[in-house]
């Protein structure tokens, strides 16, 4: 029994990402991204110490049974370096299996015992209700992990700062098998109230920039649960390898994207470049045993990252311009790039769905949408719109009249529309932590 009468409260927002889609994780580019945290749509979490080191947890969410583990004693690593590669280490051991919601917060908990080692000598309980679509890139995997990362350091009185925990918290995700970035946990941590957060990868500098919201609303729109089990796993692992791995070793011999090849095995490469596939293996153990011989698209990967490193570039043009948005150029500018986003999501990152273009295809065919795009991991999830204020509710109501209608789901119901404005990051008792 978990009793809650005297928690403290966190709450982690949704991540809604304007551009910069799957380049978090690229290491041969100066990639950026442009986000901000929901002020309408979070995940809240309740929690207290225990006197033991059991870490307890549930949530209002029935399809989420609760579980108990038990902290173990793990000695520290002080040095950054040491403490990535016994992580990976770690990591690479273990057989990665389709993620259980567990998994975010054993994984949050795991790093941190890594890091901080005897520090960590106290579990606590925790509830948890969440107003993010799970699967639904709106980052509530992410929204977990950093929640989960912030309670076993609150409880066991460790200070922290929110951007060291967002990239703490980047790496304690990699425990679920997947081997991602650290956008959605930096814009969880970081977001500001009326601005995005500009995050530039290259040198790890985030800033923000006004984000004026009097005449459009931004709004997203579920279309189905992104897939994490096991062979969607290794799809986007696929990706981050070619990024972090393949390209920038193949690219030690030429600067030009073009002369990458179209695709490359992870056979072929182990032949080329011997010294970059004993990386690989250690960072994608899964992906390195069991897809030697397929064909990874290399060349129409990196022409993505290139793609969003211009739109991104663009879209920080559009929204620092005086007047931006008083004569349109914003709204219609960006509305432009999120469409230009999505194609390239689709056809040279094939991570769209049937059911995600017929979503995409129902918005932007509506009157006063200036664009829409994929947003998150892909594979399923949401489609986010930029929509002029007045239409947004017509907009709503088509949606789910063609989309949602037929397959007899109520989307306000089910809550797999939001309309979201920017709002604050990581709070604590209705306190922001930044």
């Amino acid at each position: 029994m978990i009793h809650l009468t005297s928690a403290s409260q966190l709450r982690a927002p949704a991540r809604i990402n304007i551009l910069g889609e799957h380049i978090d994780y690229v290491s041969y580019l100066p990639t950026a991204s442009l986000t901000f945290g929901s002020r309408e749509h979070a995940m809240i979490m309740s929690f207290h110490a225990r006197a033991d080191r059991e870490v307890h947890g549930i949530s209002t969410n029935e399809d989420y049974e609760p579980f108990v583990f038990t902290i173990e004693d793990q000695a520290s690593l002080a040095c950054s370096t040491e403490l990535e590669n016994a992580w990976l280490s770690h990591l690479s051991s273990q057989r990665a299996n389709a993620p259980q919601w567990a998994s975010y917060v054993r994984g949050a908990v795991a790093y941190a015992q890594l890091k901080y080692g005897s520090r960590i000598d106290c579990g606590f309980d925790f509830l948890v209700d969440s107003g993010i679509p799970a699967c639904g890139g709106a980052s509530s995997s992410s929204a977990l992990t950093v929640l989960a990362g912030a309670a076993v350091r609150l409880v066991n009185q460790i200070t922290w700062d929110p951007e060291e925990l967002a990239r703490d918290s980047a790496r304690a995700e990699w425990f679920s098998g997947t081997r991602g970035g650290a956008m959605d946990h930096l814009t969880i941590c970081l977001a500001r109230r009326d601005q995005a957060l500009y995050v530039r990868y290259a040198d790890a500098a985030c800033g923000h920039v006004a984000l004026p919201l009097s005449n459009v609303r931004w709004v997203t729109f579920f279309s189905h649960p992104a897939d994490k089990g096991r062979a969607v796993m290794l799809e986007y692992n696929k990706r981050v390898a070619v990024a972090q791995i393949i390209i920038p070793s193949l690219l030690s011999s030429t600067l030009d994207v073009d002369e990458l090849p179209e695709t490359i095995t992870l056979d072929e490469f182990a032949r080329e470049q011997p010294e970059a596939m004993e990386k690989c293996r250690q960072a994608f153990p899964e992906l390195t045993r069991e897809s030697p011989s397929q064909q990874l698209r290399v060349r129409d990967r990196a022409r993505h990252h290139l793609g969003e490193v211009v739109r991104v570039k663009k879209a920080l043009d559009l929204l620092r311009a005086p007047s931006a948005w008083e004569n349109d150029a914003a709204k219609y500018g960006l509305g432009e790039l999120l469409n230009e986003a999505h194609i390239s999501l689709r056809d040279l990152y094939e991570v769209s769905t049937n059911e995600v273009e017929h979503l995409r295809d129902i918005i932007i065919a509506s009157p006063g949408v200036y664009g829409a795009r994929l947003m998150g991991g892909g594979f399923g999830g949401n489609v986010l719109a930029l929509v002029e204020v007045g239409a947004a509710a017509e907009l709503i109501a088509r949606v789910q009249a063609e989309y949602y209608g037929p397959a007899r789901r109520q989307a306000m119901i089910e809550g797999a529309i939001m309309v979201s404005t920017a709002g604050h990051g990581l709070s604590l008792n209705n306190e922001p932590m930044v």
